[in-house]
């Protein structure tokens, strides 16, 4: 329910009283003599001088009152910029629970502060797990070159260099991965934006992981009738379904996949389901994490991107992505607006 501001309220109500002084101003001329009319006169003459000094006197202490409450949420605001700007990022401004435009001001900054700090926070976990990553490959390398340089034998000294060409492609995937990331995060892709059909999307994607489920005795369902296109980056968005689609057949342990793709209330929902174990609620927030990997050893191949990057990609087009039960098994959806603002 709307709520009236106490500045509306207080001009209402000097509005209020100006009204009703003037119509009693009014009716006391009209009806008065000759000589009430002249000591009115001289009345409003003695009346308009204290009047002057009253508002004089009033408009000074009204001026430092406000003055003071001014100062006082400025103030506020800006001590908690002082200390985020000296790196304590858990501050935040504060409100007084009203709906003026200092709260309004202090919610719009907290947010800010709550997005940098998020930010900030994967920052951190991403240069740790970046640098933890990216180790083992370049130690393997390393191995893998100077065994190449001291083989005796030149069928080994090729099939050596043909793993370091391996090895340096999953580094170039994975670092391309990272700034794909990166530049979806910061919106900076969507100047290539064009219409996209999302059912022809899918039906694309079908046709080109039907070998690989065929492979792996999974069935490729696709339940995505035509809709009309929705602005996007086609090649991020077919690059977050090749994840999903990647992730199912890998991890999903299931003999069905589901590429799927729904519209409820103006949104695009287009995704994967599997059938298989699913991912448990408390893991939900591991697995979205760039360099996440719910296996701890590190056994499996990969570098745990995935689902960062499919949320990255539903970040750039104004969307979310939404990790629920398949009852059983694990359903990825990618939540898109009709319009992307």
């Amino acid at each position: 329910m709307w709520r009236m501001s106490t500045t509306v309220r207080i001009a209402l109500l000097a509005v209020l009283l100006s009204f009703a002084s003037s119509f009693v101003l009014l009716g006391f001329i009209r009806y008065a003599t000759v000589a009430e009319h002249e000591a009115l006169a001289e009345a409003i003459e003695s009346a308009l001088l204290l009047a002057l000094g009253l508002s004089m006197a009033f408009g000074i202490v009204s001026g430092w009152l406000i003055a003071r409450f001014v100062g006082r949420r400025v103030e506020d605001v800006v001590r908690v910029a002082n200390a985020v700007g000296a790196g304590d990022l858990s501050r935040r401004a504060p409100t007084s629970g009203g709906n003026d435009a200092f709260d309004h001001l202090a919610r719009r900054m907290n947010a800010m502060l709550d997005r940098t700090e998020t930010l900030m926070t994967e920052l951190r976990l991403l240069t740790d797990s970046l640098a933890h990553d990216l180790r083992s490959p370049v130690q393997r390398l390393r191995a893998r070159i100077e065994r190449a340089l001291i083989a005796p034998d030149e069928a080994q000294r090729d099939q050596l260099l043909s793993g370091v060409l391996v090895e340096a492609d999953a580094l170039m995937r994975t670092l391309t991965t990272v700034m794909e990331i990166g530049r979806s995060e910061a919106l900076a892709s969507r100047g290539q934006f064009a219409p996209v059909y999302p059912s022809n999307l899918i039906a694309e994607l079908s046709e080109m992981y039907e070998p690989l489920a065929d492979e792996n005795g999974v069935a490729l369902i696709v339940d995505a009738p035509p809709f009309a296109p929705i602005e996007g980056h086609r090649q991020l968005l077919a690059q977050a379904l090749s994840n999903l689609i990647d992730n199912a057949l890998r991890y999903g342990g299931s003999t069905k996949v589901t590429l799927f793709a729904a519209e409820d209330d103006g949104e695009l929902h287009i995704g994967v389901a599997d059938c298989g174990p699913g991912i448990a609620n408390a893991d939900m927030a591991d697995a979205r994490r760039r360099f996440g990997r719910l296996d701890a050893a590190r056994g499996t191949p990969g570098a745990g991107l995935g689902l960062a990057l499919v949320e990255a990609v539903a970040h750039l087009h104004n969307g979310r992505l939404e990790l629920s039960d398949n009852v059983p098994g694990l359903r990825a959806t990618l939540v898109l607006p009709r319009y992307t603002q």
